[in-house]
């Protein structure tokens, strides 16, 4: 368990560094909704593959980005595309990017 805290510890230092404003609310995307990030205003978009141990998705379709913006004003972070158990991932990889 400590080492799962060590590398969301990581994970969160590197976005903390990345980003000028902290989101308050995470949205994670579904399919067909991956289009909501294109709404947001001042978007940094972040590949899943760039955030330390941050598990990458296996489904075609997900576009694997994390985007940090703004919606109706309010900063905001989007998840394009999820992690699924059958893809071989634990619960607690599935969980990493909440």
């Amino acid at each position: 368990m400590e080492e799962y805290r060590l590398r969301v510890g990581e994970a969160v230092d590197f976005l903390r560094r990345r980003l000028a404003d902290r989101p308050g609310t995470l949205i994670q995307l579904g399919t067909g909704l991956g289009g909501l990030a294109e709404a947001m205003e001042d978007a940094v978009t972040i590949a899943y593959g760039e955030i330390p141990h941050f598990p990458a998705t296996t489904v075609a379709s997900h576009r694997g980005n994390l985007v940090c913006g703004r919606l109706a004003g309010r900063p905001v972070a989007v998840l394009q595309g999820r992690l699924h158990c059958y893809e071989g991932y634990p619960a607690r990889e599935v969980a990493f990017p909440v």
